[in-house]
């Protein structure tokens, strides 16, 4: 037995790094595949599940081999396990992220977040340092619980995005509340009490602070302003950047090809900007499945006069994540 956990350390070592190409690999081919392949996602769900389940009870199994030869052995095939699964997580997402960004300020921080946390994991330096801090290692744990089921809820059971989003809070709180327990030893009532509002924190603050997070699993495939539209084909005519104030008499058309997982509905909103203030909010429903995306358009039939002006549209969720956004500019008759 000692032998075979030190062989597999020993593999697991070597391949380390191998892990986070494989898994950039697939969460890539599952961006850009039409079925998403949710028997992957499961995979990768059931694995992190695993992973927190070992780390909670580490102290409990470890217990079984103090003192002897695998001792030592058992906590660095875990910590090699647990590095592996962390980089499935993030490398697994990091495609959605990368690819998904509108180009807005506003997803900055998350991205920034997400990459730093896939390079954490395969820098062994870093990476087992912050293993050896407990706090921080299981909030590091929860970070990638939290962006991996952004990406693997949807693929999985083909939630909306929005409930994806409310639910990965709720399962990463969930998961959160027992691994306090673990970090610094029994507590007083009121300590307690202050970690249940904690795991109350962790479950809501991806609803206050959506607008910073970006729907991972839809992306904006097409865009364009037009004078008109074929409708039958699904198709913008007389498209441009910038239109005269006569020209947009008779209206405009947003055209959007919003790329979702095979199987999910969902309700989507194009917001008409003039000069920053928001002047109409259109409700479209896009459905999955079609690897170019589906073809939406809202069409503005009565623009605001006087029309002159720069113009944006923006694409948003329930939850006003960003999709994309549309700029054209509207200038005065001569």
């Amino acid at each position: 037995m000692p032998l075979a956990l030190q062989s597999l350390s020993d593999t697991l070592y070597r391949l380390r790094h191998l892990w986070a190409v494989v898994s950039f690999a697939l969460g890539l081919g599952s961006y850009f595949l039409v079925d998403r392949q949710p028997w992957l996602a499961a995979v990768l769900t059931g694995f992190l599940v695993l992973s927190w389940v070992l780390l909670l009870s580490e102290g409990l199994w470890q217990q079984r081999f103090v003192g002897t030869a695998m001792e030592g052995v058992s906590q660095g095939a875990l910590k090699l396990m647990l590095q592996a699964v962390h980089q499935e997580a993030f490398f697994f997402s990091l495609p959605f992220v990368l690819l998904q960004w509108s180009g807005g300020a506003e997803y900055i921080l998350f991205t920034t977040l997400v990459i730093s946390a896939a390079l954490m994991s395969i820098i062994d330096p870093i990476y087992f340092w912050l293993a050896r801090h407990r706090a921080l290692y299981f909030g590091f744990h929860a970070w990638a619980l939290f962006v991996a089921l952004l990406v693997l809820l949807p693929l999985i059971f083909q939630w909306e995005t929005d409930k994806a989003l409310t639910w990965s809070g709720w399962l990463t709180a969930l998961f959160a509340l027992p691994s306090f327990w673990r970090v610094g030893g029994p507590r007083k009532w009121f300590r307690w009490l202050g970690l249940v509002a904690v795991s109350a924190v962790i479950a809501l603050a991806p609803r206050w602070l959506a607008p910073l997070v970006p729907p991972l699993t839809l992306s904006l495939q097409e865009r364009a302003m037009a004078l008109s539209f074929n409708r039958e084909q699904r198709l913008p005519l007389v498209t441009g950047e910038v239109f005269s104030a006569s020209e947009v008499e008779e209206g405009l058309y947003a055209y959007t090809a919003i790329k979702a997982p095979l199987g999910l509905g969902q309700e989507v909103y194009h917001y008409w900007f003039q000069n920053g203030e928001r002047v109409d909010r259109i409700p479209l429903k896009v459905f999955g499945g079609r690897d170019s995306g589906f073809r939406t358009w809202s069409h503005k039939r009565h623009v605001p006069q006087p029309s002159a002006g720069h113009w944006r549209v923006e694409v948003r969720t329930e939850d006003n994540q960003i999709i994309g956004v549309m700029r054209f500019v509207i200038e005065p008759d001569a």
